[in-house]
């Protein structure tokens, strides 16, 4: 059995209607068509827009991805496709594209193989919230970064996989670092006790529409000094990501509250990074850890999978698949090779 999972979607140009594209796909493993992505709706992209389809495949034979732009007047229509082989290896994109509409999508895959370098995001930490420090006392904390990384560094050590008290303790030491930096704590107290409104996405792009954390809900208030619990997402490094941190704003456009990238060559480890943002005057940590993880095998999921929030969450006891695709919940799937928690998971036939 070949295993493919499909990663970054980038827009280069869109169909010759004009403004932007509705976007969704279809996934058809051995010839049977195994659901769709997004699980309802579509995603809007324009050009250069990019996002993260995030799921993998398990097939015998060839595995073929639909592209499709949602038309409210007429039929949808057709922007290309593409099959992948059970003979393939490797990584790469793939275009999608079909000369009739006048699009252009590339799409990033890599067949998998038993193990899979993953990054787990564990916990963030609001040192100072939007609005609350100036240009000066930013730019003294971005100097501070290394011993910041030196001291979370010293407690998280090489544990694998670190209990969520001891990221809580590293957080903290990091944090313990800018707080020496004369005025800063005077300035987060004098600011006052509002929180953010804080979500993450894998795009530089704003809309709570792109987020992959929180979710159901939007955003996450958090106020300077606490830590929230990302509850273990757990990412494919096939390729690089770029994370966005962002503060939503009902009256204007979200706030840029600073990026940080995870290279897909990074080496395994645990990890603090400061994100920082100069115009909005705020301070987060963020810890994750990237290891190898075996594909883990999960038994047959056939009955009491209830729909959450739009039906774009199923879950049955404790166990959560995001963004998924079923399209007959009805019908017995068997679920294999799944990386637990979130996000990546495979599809076999279903069972006679």
């Amino acid at each position: 059995m070949a295993k493919i999972f499909l990663g970054k979607l980038k827009c280069w140009k869109t169909t010759s209607g004009g403004g932007a594209d509705d976007v969704y796909a279809k996934f058809f493993v051995d010839g049977r068509s195994v659901g769709r992505w997004p699980y309802s709706g579509d995603c809007d992209m324009n050009v250069g827009s990019e996002v993260f389809i995030n799921q993998a495949f398990e097939f015998s034979r060839e595995f073929q991805i639909e592209l499709w732009e949602y038309d409210s007047t007429s039929s949808d229509d057709f922007m290309g496709a593409h099959t992948f082989y059970a003979s393939g290896s490797g990584s790469g994109t793939v275009w999608l594209t079909n000369p009739k509409e006048g699009n252009n999508h590339e799409l990033s895959y890599e067949y998998l193989g038993s193990r899979v370098k993953v990054v787990t995001l564990h916990s963030a930490k609001c040192v100072a919230m939007s609005e609350s420090l100036n240009s000066s006392l930013i730019s003294q904390a971005m100097g501070l970064t290394s011993s910041v990384v030196s001291v979370a560094g010293s407690i998280l050590s090489n544990i694998p996989k670190p209990p969520a008290q001891l990221v809580g303790q590293a957080l903290n030491a990091g944090a313990a670092v800018f707080n020496q930096i004369p005025g800063l704590a005077q300035a987060i107290a004098d600011s006052g006790n509002y929180p953010d409104q804080l979500y993450m996405t894998f795009t530089n792009q704003p809309g709570v529409d792109k987020r992959f954390w929180p979710l159901p809900a939007k955003y996450y208030e958090i106020l300077p000094g606490q830590i929230v619990r990302f509850d273990n997402l757990r990412y494919s490094l096939s390729e690089s990501r770029d994370i966005t941190l962002w503060e939503y704003d009902s009256g204007s456009g979200d706030d840029h509250l600073g990026s940080f990238a995870i290279e897909k060559d990074i080496a395994e480890g645990n990890y603090v990074t400061t994100v920082t943002s100069s115009s909005e005057g705020s301070i987060y940590l963020v810890a994750y850890t990237v290891a190898q993880e075996e594909l883990m095998k999960y038994e047959s999921w056939s009955e009491n999978i209830s729909s959450q929030e739009n039906g774009e969450y199923e879950e049955r006891g404790n166990d959560i698949i995001r963004n998924g695709v079923y399209t007959n919940l009805e019908q017995e799937l068997e679920l294999t090779m799944v990386l637990k928690p979130q996000n990546i998971f495979f599809r076999k036939s279903r069972s006679s």
